[in-house]
């Protein structure tokens, strides 16, 4: 019995603990964003799970919750084939709670007319440990330069 017991209290803990909070954990976590973010796997549900229940993206001029954003994703998955987008020049900051990432995002998008549309953001995001878990709170979105071929 009190092995069950000390079982049971180690795995509890466990699962209590909150994430750890590095500079790999932070940027695995915005890779798993972008990843989620694929067309071609989108959906709603799962991203949700990542992101805090205020989050906010600025893309495009605009301000988005989440609810709006997918209105734009669905809209965006009528005339997009594919979607890839490559994240470098990592620039982290941390503190106890949170994490701040800018980065640069070249990303590669085919539409249904076959035409590759290839896009140059400078883009940063906010993350915080909510529940034990590191989520997504805003995301920051600047377009620098678009290409059509």
């Amino acid at each position: 019995m009190n092995k069950l017991l000390i079982l049971f209290s180690v795995t509890f803990c466990m699962n209590a603990w909150p994430e750890s909070l590095s500079e790999d954990n932070a940027i695995s976590k915005l890779n798993e964003f972008f990843e989620l973010l694929d067309l071609e796997v989108y959906e709603k549900d799962n991203i949700e799970k990542i992101l805090t229940e205020d989050f906010k993206i600025f893309e495009m001029g605009k301000s988005w919750n989440m609810d709006e954003f997918d209105t734009f994703l669905q809209e965006a998955s009528e005339t997009t084939i594919s979607t890839d987008w490559d994240l470098s020049e990592y620039r982290v900051s941390l503190d106890d709670n949170s994490a701040h990432i800018s980065y640069v995002n070249n990303g590669t998008f085919v539409n249904t007319e076959g035409e590759v549309i290839y896009s140059y953001w400078l883009e940063s995001v906010y993350m915080v440990i909510e529940q034990g878990e590191l989520k997504l709170k805003f995301l920051q979105s600047d377009l620098v330069n678009r290409e059509v071929r």
